[in-house]
């Protein structure tokens, strides 16, 4: 079982910075982790964060695994010093957008 401090003190040296967010393959920083994001289409982790980063290919690698998949939102996240704020949209007279189904936003 690897030591959490040491975990920590690593993901920092190796991931802090700037995380640049259309870079494929490459996983977030830890949460403890100090870094800038350079929006660059995909939300920043501190909006969003993912339990799996690899998800099986296959449907039997899925139901063999048993993995569930799970989103933690936080669109009220404060943004750190050199980051921009997320770009607010105005759909002026037709609204926000809403599903067709539920109207939900």
């Amino acid at each position: 079982m690897p030591n959490p401090i040491s975990v920590i003190i690593e993901n920092q040296n190796s991931a802090g910075g700037a995380f640049i967010t259309n870079e494929q393959g490459l996983l977030p920083p830890l949460v403890t982790t100090k870094y800038v994001v350079e929006d660059q289409g995909n939300t920043s982790p501190r909006y969003v964060r993912s339990s799996l980063y690899c998800i099986p290919a296959t449907a039997d690698l899925l139901k063999t695994t048993d993995l569930s998949i799970t989103l933690t939102a936080s669109p009220m996240a404060r943004t750190d010093e050199g980051e921009y704020e997320p770009p607010i949209v105005n759909f002026g007279e037709l609204g926000a957008i809403r599903s067709n189904r539920c109207k939900a936003q």
